[in-house]
Protein backbone atom coordinates (compact mmCIF):
# COMPACT_ATOMS: atom_id res chain seq x y z
CA UNK A 1 0.00 0.00 0.00
CA UNK A 2 1.29 3.38 -1.17
CA UNK A 3 1.03 5.64 2.30
CA UNK A 4 0.53 9.48 1.89
CA UNK A 5 0.95 11.33 5.30
CA UNK A 6 -1.72 13.74 6.00
CA UNK A 7 -0.24 15.82 8.70
CA UNK A 8 1.15 18.81 6.44
CA UNK A 9 -2.61 20.62 6.66
CA UNK A 10 -3.17 24.18 7.61
CA UNK A 11 -6.53 22.52 8.94
CA UNK A 12 -4.84 21.64 11.70
CA UNK A 13 -4.06 24.75 14.37
CA UNK A 14 -0.14 24.13 15.10
CA UNK A 15 0.56 23.61 11.08
CA UNK A 16 -1.55 26.46 10.08
CA UNK A 17 0.38 28.84 13.05
CA UNK A 18 4.17 27.56 11.73
CA UNK A 19 3.27 28.46 7.96
CA UNK A 20 1.86 31.86 8.72
CA UNK A 21 4.93 32.35 10.90
CA UNK A 22 7.47 30.94 8.70
CA UNK A 23 8.28 28.33 11.46
CA UNK A 24 10.97 25.91 9.43
CA UNK A 25 11.54 23.55 12.63
CA UNK A 26 8.03 22.31 13.23
CA UNK A 27 7.21 22.05 8.95
CA UNK A 28 10.70 20.01 8.80
CA UNK A 29 10.05 17.90 11.88
CA UNK A 30 6.56 16.43 11.11
CA UNK A 31 7.49 16.07 7.67
CA UNK A 32 10.77 13.80 8.72
CA UNK A 33 8.63 12.32 11.52
CA UNK A 34 6.06 10.87 8.85
CA UNK A 35 8.71 9.69 6.64
CA UNK A 36 10.47 7.55 9.56
CA UNK A 37 6.95 6.50 10.46
CA UNK A 38 6.34 4.76 7.13
CA UNK A 39 5.45 7.82 4.19
CA UNK A 40 5.89 6.98 0.65
CA UNK A 41 4.42 10.15 -0.40
CA UNK A 42 3.66 13.64 1.96
CA UNK A 43 0.68 15.63 1.28
CA UNK A 44 0.89 19.54 1.66
CA UNK A 45 -2.10 21.59 1.59
CA UNK A 46 -2.86 25.08 2.75
CA UNK A 47 -6.30 25.34 1.53
CA UNK A 48 -7.49 27.36 4.49
CA UNK A 49 -6.59 30.69 2.91
CA UNK A 50 -8.72 32.95 1.15
CA UNK A 51 -6.23 34.56 -1.47
CA UNK A 52 -5.02 32.24 -4.17
CA UNK A 53 -1.91 34.61 -3.98
CA UNK A 54 -1.53 33.43 -0.44
CA UNK A 55 -1.77 29.90 -0.64
CA UNK A 56 0.87 29.89 -4.24
CA UNK A 57 3.50 31.64 -1.69
CA UNK A 58 2.59 28.94 1.12
CA UNK A 59 3.27 25.79 -1.15
CA UNK A 60 6.47 27.86 -2.35
CA UNK A 61 7.66 27.98 0.87
CA UNK A 62 6.62 24.17 2.00
CA UNK A 63 7.19 22.38 -1.32
CA UNK A 64 11.18 23.07 -0.95
CA UNK A 65 11.71 22.77 2.76
CA UNK A 66 9.71 19.48 2.75
CA UNK A 67 11.99 17.80 -0.19
CA UNK A 68 15.23 18.74 1.03
CA UNK A 69 14.26 17.75 4.72
CA UNK A 70 12.66 13.92 3.61
CA UNK A 71 13.29 13.82 -0.23
CA UNK A 72 9.51 12.02 -0.88
CA UNK A 73 7.38 13.47 -3.65
CA UNK A 74 4.52 15.34 -2.82
CA UNK A 75 0.40 14.96 -2.91
CA UNK A 76 -0.49 18.79 -3.84
CA UNK A 77 -3.86 19.51 -2.59
CA UNK A 78 -5.39 22.15 -4.39
CA UNK A 79 -8.54 23.81 -6.02
CA UNK A 80 -5.93 26.24 -7.80
CA UNK A 81 -4.11 26.17 -11.42
CA UNK A 82 -2.40 28.87 -10.68
CA UNK A 83 -1.67 27.88 -7.52
CA UNK A 84 -0.90 24.25 -8.47
CA UNK A 85 1.48 25.53 -11.18
CA UNK A 86 3.77 27.52 -9.38
CA UNK A 87 4.26 24.61 -6.76
CA UNK A 88 4.99 22.09 -9.04
CA UNK A 89 7.99 24.36 -10.57
CA UNK A 90 9.87 23.69 -7.22
CA UNK A 91 8.52 20.05 -7.09
CA UNK A 92 11.23 17.35 -7.58
CA UNK A 93 10.13 13.96 -8.83
CA UNK A 94 6.21 12.78 -10.09
CA UNK A 95 3.68 14.53 -7.72
CA UNK A 96 -0.06 13.54 -7.20
CA UNK A 97 -2.82 16.06 -7.38
CA UNK A 98 -5.40 16.06 -5.18
CA UNK A 99 -8.22 16.15 -7.02
CA UNK A 100 -10.07 16.17 -9.74
CA UNK A 101 -14.37 15.19 -9.59
CA UNK A 102 -16.44 14.93 -12.65
CA UNK A 103 -17.21 18.95 -12.47
CA UNK A 104 -15.77 19.26 -15.92
CA UNK A 105 -14.95 22.43 -15.88
CA UNK A 106 -12.48 22.68 -12.80
CA UNK A 107 -10.39 20.40 -15.49
CA UNK A 108 -9.60 23.44 -17.83
CA UNK A 109 -7.28 24.53 -14.51
CA UNK A 110 -5.92 21.17 -13.57
CA UNK A 111 -5.35 18.75 -16.51
CA UNK A 112 -3.04 21.20 -18.76
CA UNK A 113 -0.99 21.52 -15.25
CA UNK A 114 -1.26 17.38 -14.70
CA UNK A 115 0.00 17.55 -18.13
CA UNK A 116 3.11 19.40 -18.51
CA UNK A 117 4.08 18.13 -15.09
CA UNK A 118 3.55 14.44 -15.64
CA UNK A 119 1.75 13.80 -12.30
CA UNK A 120 -0.82 11.62 -11.32
CA UNK A 121 -4.42 12.74 -10.12
CA UNK A 122 -6.45 11.63 -7.17
CA UNK A 123 -9.86 11.86 -9.17
CA UNK A 124 -13.36 11.96 -7.26
CA UNK A 125 -16.68 10.35 -8.41
CA UNK A 126 -18.54 13.49 -7.35
CA UNK A 127 -19.91 16.21 -9.64
CA UNK A 128 -21.76 19.46 -9.37
CA UNK A 129 -24.79 17.95 -7.87
CA UNK A 130 -22.54 16.21 -5.13
CA UNK A 131 -21.87 13.19 -3.87
CA UNK A 132 -23.78 10.18 -5.43
CA UNK A 133 -25.93 8.47 -2.91
CA UNK A 134 -25.41 5.03 -4.68
CA UNK A 135 -22.43 2.57 -6.40
CA UNK A 136 -23.85 2.48 -9.67
CA UNK A 137 -24.15 6.61 -9.70
CA UNK A 138 -20.46 6.92 -8.42
CA UNK A 139 -19.42 4.19 -11.37
CA UNK A 140 -21.00 6.28 -13.59
CA UNK A 141 -19.23 9.61 -12.73
CA UNK A 142 -15.67 7.81 -12.45
CA UNK A 143 -16.30 6.30 -15.97
CA UNK A 144 -16.58 10.14 -17.30
CA UNK A 145 -13.90 10.99 -15.80
CA UNK A 146 -11.75 8.07 -17.11
CA UNK A 147 -13.50 9.32 -20.70
CA UNK A 148 -12.87 12.66 -20.30
CA UNK A 149 -9.27 13.21 -18.90
CA UNK A 150 -8.44 10.20 -21.93
CA UNK A 151 -9.65 12.77 -24.37
CA UNK A 152 -7.13 15.54 -22.69
CA UNK A 153 -4.32 12.99 -23.18
CA UNK A 154 -4.02 11.60 -19.58
CA UNK A 155 -3.86 7.54 -19.83
CA UNK A 156 -6.21 5.83 -16.64
CA UNK A 157 -3.29 4.34 -15.08
CA UNK A 158 -2.38 8.28 -13.90
CA UNK A 159 -5.45 8.33 -11.69
CA UNK A 160 -6.14 7.07 -8.17
CA UNK A 161 -10.10 7.23 -7.59
CA UNK A 162 -11.29 8.05 -3.86
CA UNK A 163 -14.77 5.75 -3.59
CA UNK A 164 -15.36 8.63 -0.89
CA UNK A 165 -15.96 7.54 2.26
CA UNK A 166 -18.69 9.66 4.72
CA UNK A 167 -19.12 9.01 8.46
CA UNK A 168 -21.13 5.92 10.01
CA UNK A 169 -22.28 7.77 12.51
CA UNK A 170 -24.95 9.92 9.78
CA UNK A 171 -25.15 6.65 7.92
CA UNK A 172 -24.58 2.95 9.00
CA UNK A 173 -24.89 2.40 5.41
CA UNK A 174 -21.58 4.43 4.40
CA UNK A 175 -19.06 2.02 5.27
CA UNK A 176 -20.38 -0.90 3.11
CA UNK A 177 -21.43 2.22 0.47
CA UNK A 178 -17.50 2.47 -0.04
CA UNK A 179 -16.55 -0.70 0.29
CA UNK A 180 -18.89 -1.90 -2.44
CA UNK A 181 -17.82 1.38 -4.78
CA UNK A 182 -14.06 0.31 -3.87
CA UNK A 183 -14.86 -3.59 -5.06
CA UNK A 184 -16.76 -1.99 -8.47
CA UNK A 185 -13.80 0.77 -9.42
CA UNK A 186 -11.17 -2.57 -9.14
CA UNK A 187 -13.74 -4.56 -11.28
CA UNK A 188 -14.14 -2.34 -13.97
CA UNK A 189 -11.28 -0.47 -14.53
CA UNK A 190 -8.04 -2.90 -13.28
CA UNK A 191 -6.13 -0.10 -14.93
CA UNK A 192 -6.60 2.57 -12.16
CA UNK A 193 -5.74 2.65 -8.69
CA UNK A 194 -7.72 3.51 -5.73
CA UNK A 195 -6.91 5.85 -2.63
CA UNK A 196 -8.71 6.97 0.22
CA UNK A 197 -8.46 9.03 3.70
CA UNK A 198 -9.57 7.38 6.58
CA UNK A 199 -10.37 9.24 9.40
CA UNK A 200 -14.12 10.66 8.01
CA UNK A 201 -15.47 7.22 8.44
CA UNK A 202 -15.09 7.38 12.05
CA UNK A 203 -16.47 11.43 12.54
CA UNK A 204 -19.27 12.16 15.27
CA UNK A 205 -18.36 8.38 16.93
CA UNK A 206 -15.66 8.09 20.91
CA UNK A 207 -12.66 5.91 20.07
CA UNK A 208 -12.49 6.85 16.59
CA UNK A 209 -8.98 4.80 16.01
CA UNK A 210 -11.24 1.58 16.48
CA UNK A 211 -12.90 2.03 13.48
CA UNK A 212 -10.30 3.45 11.54
CA UNK A 213 -8.40 0.33 11.96
CA UNK A 214 -11.30 -1.48 11.45
CA UNK A 215 -12.20 0.64 7.95
CA UNK A 216 -8.57 0.27 6.59
CA UNK A 217 -8.28 -4.23 7.03
CA UNK A 218 -11.73 -3.99 5.21
CA UNK A 219 -10.45 -1.88 2.59
CA UNK A 220 -7.16 -3.65 2.31
CA UNK A 221 -8.98 -6.79 1.21
CA UNK A 222 -11.38 -4.87 -1.28
CA UNK A 223 -8.29 -3.39 -3.10
CA UNK A 224 -7.39 -0.41 -1.60
CA UNK A 225 -3.90 0.78 -3.26
CA UNK A 226 -3.56 3.85 -1.39
CA UNK A 227 -4.59 5.85 1.87
CA UNK A 228 -4.09 9.11 3.55
CA UNK A 229 -3.62 8.64 6.91
CA UNK A 230 -1.06 9.64 10.10
CA UNK A 231 1.91 7.24 9.68
CA UNK A 232 2.93 8.25 12.73
CA UNK A 233 0.71 5.98 14.28
CA UNK A 234 2.07 2.87 15.17
CA UNK A 235 -0.60 0.99 15.82
CA UNK A 236 -2.27 2.00 12.73
CA UNK A 237 0.87 1.19 10.34
CA UNK A 238 1.69 -1.99 12.52
CA UNK A 239 -1.80 -3.04 11.00
CA UNK A 240 -1.40 -2.25 7.63
CA UNK A 241 1.82 -4.15 7.53
CA UNK A 242 0.04 -7.42 9.30
CA UNK A 243 -2.77 -7.24 7.06
CA UNK A 244 -0.62 -7.13 3.74
CA UNK A 245 1.19 -9.84 5.08
CA UNK A 246 -2.20 -11.91 5.60
CA UNK A 247 -3.47 -10.98 2.40
CA UNK A 248 -0.44 -12.31 0.63
CA UNK A 249 0.56 -8.41 -0.39
CA UNK A 250 3.55 -8.86 1.18
CA UNK A 251 6.03 -11.52 -0.14
CA UNK A 252 7.74 -13.88 2.03
CA UNK A 253 6.46 -11.69 4.74
CA UNK A 254 9.58 -9.09 4.15
CA UNK A 255 8.08 -6.14 4.89
CA UNK A 256 6.75 -7.32 7.78
CA UNK A 257 9.29 -8.84 9.26
CA UNK A 258 11.55 -5.13 7.97
CA UNK A 259 8.98 -3.31 10.54
CA UNK A 260 9.05 -5.80 13.70
CA UNK A 261 13.33 -5.10 13.44
CA UNK A 262 13.12 -1.60 12.86
CA UNK A 263 10.44 -1.29 16.39
CA UNK A 264 7.75 -0.57 14.04
CA UNK A 265 4.92 -2.82 15.00
CA UNK A 266 3.66 -0.88 18.05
Amino acid sequence: MLIIGEKINTSIKDVKEAVLVRNESLIENLAQNQKLGGADYLEVNSGLRVSPEEEAADLEWMVPLIQRATGLPLCIDTAHGLVLERALRLHHGKAIINSISGDIDRWKEILPVAKQFGCDLIALPSDRKGIPSTVTERIKVAERIIEGVAKEGIVASRLYFDPLVLPISSNTQNGLLFINTLKEIKRLFPEVRTVSGLSNISFGLPKRTLINQSFLVLSLEAGLDAAILNPMDKNLMALVHSTEAFLNKDPFCLRYIEAFRNGKLG
